[in-house]
Parts: structure tokens; sequence; C-alpha cells
């Protein structure tokens, strides 16, 4: 018996995987950064919004993609 290929369409993004990752990704840059002494703990608030902000923008593209 011979197998017929499954004909697959397009695939929709993991936004949530998209969000999730640019956060977690963005937190352990904030964090790297922050041990080394490139960031003050001052920045954090503006620095931390930026992030969200990123993350968000991230996902809707990604939403719209699929």
């Amino acid at each position: 018996m011979s197998r017929q290929p499954r004909k697959t369409g397009p695939t929709r993004p993991d936004v949530p995987g998209v969000v999730a990752g640019a956060v977690l990704t963005g937190a352990a840059t904030i964090w790297m950064l922050t041990e080394n002494g490139v960031l003050q703990t001052d920045d954090l608030g503006v620095t931390s919004a930026l992030l969200l902000v990123t993350a968000g923008v991230l996902g809707l593209a990604a939403s719209r993609r699929g």
C-alpha cells in the first residue's frame, strides 16, 4: 500500500511562542547587561517598557503574517 504525502497549507505562526520568546530573550539580555554594569538599575523601567512594546509588535506582526 503506497502512502500519499499529506498536502499541508501554509503553517500559522505560533503567536504566543513568538511573544514568550521575545520576552524571555529580552529579559535575559536586560539581566546580562545589568550584571555587566552596562545598564543601570534606574534605567530598568524604560527598558522593560520597551521590551514589552517590542514583544507586542512582534506578536502583532506574527499574527498578521498568518
